[in-house]
């Protein structure tokens, strides 16, 4: 069996002092919104990629967005590739 490495994603944390942890959103394809799957991270802008969400092949689309205290999210931003989601070729 393939086996890949864990992909961990990076952002720039927000400069507003209301934000108290992000959210990152995710999608097959080439498109994310508020929609897609999701998991709350906390004040942390960086994780690393649970394995359902690099799971199956095919383009996957990043989104995060910043959280205040009340729950209200910002715009979201998406992550650009590249990332590398799928196991090589065998020799």
């Amino acid at each position: 069996m393939a086996k890949i490495r864990k992909c961990k994603l990076c952002w720039e944390a927000s400069v507003s002092e209301n934000v108290v942890g992000y959210k990152l959103y995710w999608s097959r394809g080439t498109e994310v919104g508020y929609d897609s799957k999701s998991i709350k991270i906390g004040n942390a802008t960086e994780i690393i990629l649970p394995d359902d969400v690099i799971s199956s092949n095919g383009p996957v689309m990043f989104g995060v967005t910043a959280v205040d205290r009340e729950g209200n999210e910002s715009d979201m931003i998406t992550i650009d590739p590249p990332y590398r989601l799928q196991v090589p070729d065998p020799p």
